[in-house]
């Protein structure tokens, strides 16, 4: 377990699923209640995610993120050259990779858990591309256009939904597929999840339209990782082969690489805080 740390600052994204003013108000408390204020509050969109300099000048020592995954990726790759610790907060919609290191606790009991030296100090396996490192994962191929309708989705405009969805029906039927380097079987998508040891990779399956229908149905809730696909592989890294410029996914935010691309598994440079129990 850790120590406890004394100068934490909180970075907030207000326009994720599950952050609110109250919640900052309770998380602000908890600190103070520990004897260890925040010496930084920074609220999104308004202020601007902190450099590693910033923190270092200072004398941060722990860093509490309250958001989804996209911003929680965001934030971590500004700071990969930073010496502290960070410490995601479920505030989003999903929150996938939170429940990686705390389960399904909520913000309150990880902070308090944190602040009493109760986590752990981990480096997670990322998946690391020219594009930038994924925490979560990266998804390939042309089915990544159903991101969009998923962004439509969330903001209830039927006007944008009537546009994209379309779009994404055909870039699933009609899109260039993708596949793994010295395979020859190609597929609209393909999922890459980091393991301690390993990437597993997986082709999605679009044959059908009830396939079809199955990823429409995970990218509106969110988790494109739930439709229907086929395992291909577990190895470190991965070459990806499409025609042209490959769209990309990385923990759901839009990328681009050309064709042959390489996906690395790499320990986390950033350190975070766990309060889940190690997996043995």
């Amino acid at each position: 377990m850790t120590n406890s740390f004394n100068r934490p600052a909180l970075v907030c994204n207000l326009r994720s699923g599950s952050s609110d003013e109250a919640l900052v108000g309770r998380l602000i408390e908890i600190c103070d209640a520990a004897g260890a204020p925040l010496v930084r509050t920074m609220i999104l969109p308004d202020d601007d995610l902190p450099s590693a300099a910033a923190l270092e000048g200072d004398g941060i020592d722990l860093l509490l993120v309250l958001s989804g995954d996209g911003t929680l990726n965001a934030a971590a790759g500004a700071l990969e050259t930073w010496s502290g610790a960070m410490l995601p907060l479920p505030g989003g919609t999903l929150n996938l990779f939170h429940k990686t290191l705390h389960g399904d606790r909520g913000p309150e009991d990880i902070l308090h858990d944190a602040l009493a030296g109760k986590a752990r100090r981990v480096h997670p396996p990322t998946i690391f591309c020219d594009a930038g490192r994924a925490y979560i994962g990266v998804i390939a191929g042309p089915t990544t256009a159903w991101a969009e309708v998923r962004e439509q989705f969330r903001s209830l405009s039927l006007s944008g939904l009537a546009e994209t969805i379309p779009d994404a029906i055909d870039a699933t039927l009609h899109g260039d597929g993708v596949r793994i380097l010295g395979s020859d079987e190609s597929f609209q998508a393909i999922n890459l999840t980091p393991k301690p040891d390993r990437i597993i990779a997986e082709g999605l399956i679009t044959d059908s339209a009830g396939s079809i229908l199955s990823h429409g149905i995970a990218w509106l809730g969110g988790d494109f990782r739930e439709g229907p696909s086929v395992d291909l592989s577990e190895r470190r890294a991965v070459v990806i082969e499409g025609k042209g410029s490959i769209g990309l996914l990385l923990d759901g935010e839009p990328a681009e690489l050309p064709s042959g691309a390489t996906y690395r598994l790499e320990a986390s440079p950033l350190a975070f805080l766990a309060t889940a129990p190690a997996a043995s």
